[in-house]
């Protein structure tokens, strides 16, 4: 999932930023570690028992600090620590171990999904750093050249995704393991609400070159879960509040060139794929589904 508008310049300590308009000067992104400082040294206790309480306080502050920064300078270690924590967490949240590490497994594929792809383009990214009940996010100082490169990386995370949840599917029709039939479940399910044109997610960033009506149909679609299907989620209805100012930027925005200059077969290929793509994890979410609750009763 992207963490910044497809249609807005860049600002700092954001996932997959997208490329700054003509003229626009934006600044790279800030490293997970930019908030540590140094702390001042304690003040003269002599032997006093707050003194000692003051210098143990501070040695363990020292702990902590200098561990958090070399976490997050191994990014396999940011990656690990974050993921154990988003299980933990899962983990109470879904009433069992397993199903929280297959959460864990197909979010994280899908991130990779935007790494590789990024790093294809020539640009460097973190691994993706976990954040318990809100996905993951991954960090990338540089910009891609055009609207379509940036689809493409887009793109890449919900094809990832669904690559994983497939391979999920398979698993579990050999193994007839109902954790790899959740993995699954929940891979298709939110490779799929991850194509919405919405705000941040995957879809806005695919289907921003080839028009700016997609951000109303996204805003449409999730009215439509929310009143029809009685899908009601606090972070939907916060996606789509604040989708409300991405489709209106997308429409001042639609005049500028590095959306204009995108050729119409590149546009109708990033169509396609977004549509190819919904639709099937539209029916492999169904079919999954029906399957999970068939095996529930």
């Amino acid at each position: 999932m992207s963490q910044n508008d497809p249609y807005q310049p860049p600002y700092s300590g954001q996932y997959i930023p997208p490329p700054p308009p003509p003229g626009h000067q934006g600044g790279s992104d800030i490293p997970p570690d930019s908030p540590y400082h140094r702390s001042s040294s304690p003040p003269g206790s002599g032997g006093s028992t707050l003194g000692w309480l003051g210098s143990a306080a501070l040695a363990a502050w020292a702990v902590v600090k200098y561990g958090l920064v070399f976490l997050f300078k191994i990014p396999a270690f940011a990656t690990l620590f974050s993921a154990v924590i988003s299980v933990a967490v899962y983990a109470q949240v879904l009433g069992g171990a397993w199903a929280a590490v297959a959460l864990v497994v197909m979010i994280f594929i899908h991130e990779m999904g935007h790494v590789v792809e990024i790093r294809r383009q020539g640009m460097s990214a973190t691994a993706p750093i976990f954040i318990p009940l809100l996905g993951a996010a991954i960090f990338q100082r540089e910009h891609a050249t055009s609207a379509v490169r940036q689809a493409q990386i887009g793109i890449a995370g919900p094809i990832a995704g669904t690559i994983g949840a497939t391979a999920a599917f398979l698993f579990y029709t050999t193994t007839q393991n109902p954790i790899f039939l959740f993995a699954a479940l929940i891979g298709f399910a939110l490779n799929l609400l991850n194509m919405l044109p919405v705000w941040q997610l995957d879809g806005a960033w695919v289907l921003a070159p080839v028009s700016p009506w997609f951000q109303v149909f996204g805003l449409v679609a999730i009215a439509v879960l929310v009143l029809f299907f009685h899908f009601v989620s606090v972070l939907l209805i916060i996606v789509a509040l604040l989708g409300i100012g991405s489709a209106r930027a997308a429409f001042r925005n639609a005049k500028n060139p590095y959306y204009t200059s995108v050729p119409g077969s590149a546009r109708l290929a990033l169509g396609a794929a977004w549509l190819g793509l919904v639709l099937y994890l539209g029916v492999m979410t169904l079919q999954a589904e029906s399957l999970f609750v068939a095996l529930a009763r």
